[in-house]
């Protein structure tokens, strides 16, 4: 009997030594799982979106807890996901919109499989070390991934990490692949054939006529995918840190070639009349991107700046700077660039390709616009 046990551990050992995830992080840590993780907290409730183009069947039955910023911020998405998976709902929260709201207790409580963190963001960072150090010694193994730092550099690389953490590595593979792909239709062609011309960029971050102009970015995010696509963004030299507020009059002096826009607009929250945002994302026609765009630019010293007077103002999808799906964003900003260069890519296309992947989720809509 005895032999017959030593036997059958002998055979397993190939199997429990597979069943091993050890994976370096992205703030360089080494993490051990013993095997594939099946329930996971989000340091961010968008990160959700990696389990969609993972094409993860219900991505809401493996999330034991996240953050509530995706509710918040982004509510038409969350409506879709409700849609396809009303136990969404049920998902517990741990934290609200920033890292100074995190229950400790409550994400123990969800007993999680692995916490994945963002390196900065809404949520638990990379510097929240009394929170790391609570759940590594509650046996709850924290990784880090970031779209948001250095989005072109570290998005593969966070697909990567997620996917093997879920044993999901084939799948992230197909996607890292398409990714890559995509995002070298532009930086190659940058590279084979420069343009002569940098464009002056301003970009503009979550877009609302109400508030005083006018928040900025100067690396990381936006930033580097303008950068990556041909463009100078006038906020480089500007800031003292990635982001800050540029007044209005100084945003007028720098007569930008081209305006940017972040959409942070909601169709639940007042649509398209009552919006002081503009409006992008699932649900939105492109007659209600317009509309809110053309609002925005309405602004004093907006509707004179170059950019508009040329045609060369534009939205984005706010929710783009923090996504795996950001490769769509490059390549519109590019055309938008460079629209000679680029006249061939097919950013719809691309994005309606990453879409699919969340089937039954239903994300179609209008995700840029560019004012006419």
């Amino acid at each position: 009997m005895l032999r017959f046990v030593v036997v059958l551990f002998a055979s397993l050992l190939p199997v429990l030594a597979f069943a091993e995830i050890r994976v370096v992080d992205l703030a360089g840590r080494e993490v051990v799982l013993d095997s594939p993780a099946d329930k996971v907290i989000l340091g961010e409730g968008r990160f959700m979106a990696v389990l969609g183009i993972l094409g993860v069947k219900n991505p809401v039955s493996h999330v034991a807890a996240m953050m509530d910023e995706f509710r918040r911020f982004d509510p038409d998405s969350f409506a879709r996901y409700r849609q396809a998976f009303p136990g969404i709902d049920e998902i517990p929260t741990f934290g609200q919109t920033s890292e100074d709201t995190v229950s400790v207790e409550r994400a123990i409580l969800a007993n999680p499989d692995v916490a994945i963190f963002g390196l900065q963001g809404h949520g638990p960072g990379a510097r929240s070390k009394h929170i790391i150090d609570q759940l590594t010694q509650a046996g709850i193994p924290v990784v880090f991934i970031d779209f948001r730092q250095q989005p072109l550099e570290n998005t593969a690389r966070s697909v990567e990490i997620f996917g093997k953490v879920l044993g999901m590595e084939k799948q992230a593979a197909a996607f890292v692949n398409f990714y890559e792909s995509e995002v070298a239709k532009v930086t190659d062609r940058l590279q084979k054939s420069p343009p002569q011309h940098c464009p002056s960029v301003f970009l503009e971050m979550r877009v609302d006529t109400q508030q005083s102009c006018c928040i900025t970015i100067s690396r990381g995010m936006f930033a580097d995918l303008v950068e990556a696509a041909g463009g100078c963004n006038v906020a480089e030299e500007l800031l003292p840190g990635a982001v800050g507020q540029l007044n209005q009059e100084h945003v007028i002096a720098t007569a930008p070639e081209v305006y940017i826009g972040s959409a942070i607009g909601s169709l639940r929250k007042g649509g398209a009349a009552h919006s002081t945002h503009i409006l992008l994302g699932p649900g939105v026609t492109n007659g209600i991107a317009q509309d809110s765009l053309e609002h925005a630019l309405q602004r004093e010293g907006f509707i004179n700046l170059p950019a508009t007077v040329s045609g060369q103002a534009h939205g984005i999808w706010h929710h783009f700077y923090n996504s795996p799906l950001n490769v769509y964003a490059l390549q519109k900003i590019a055309q938008w660039l460079h629209p000679e260069l680029f006249a061939d890519l097919n950013p719809e296309q691309v994005l309606q390709q990453m879409l699919s992947l969340f089937e039954p989720v239903d994300l179609a809509g209008t995700y840029a616009v560019s004012y006419e």
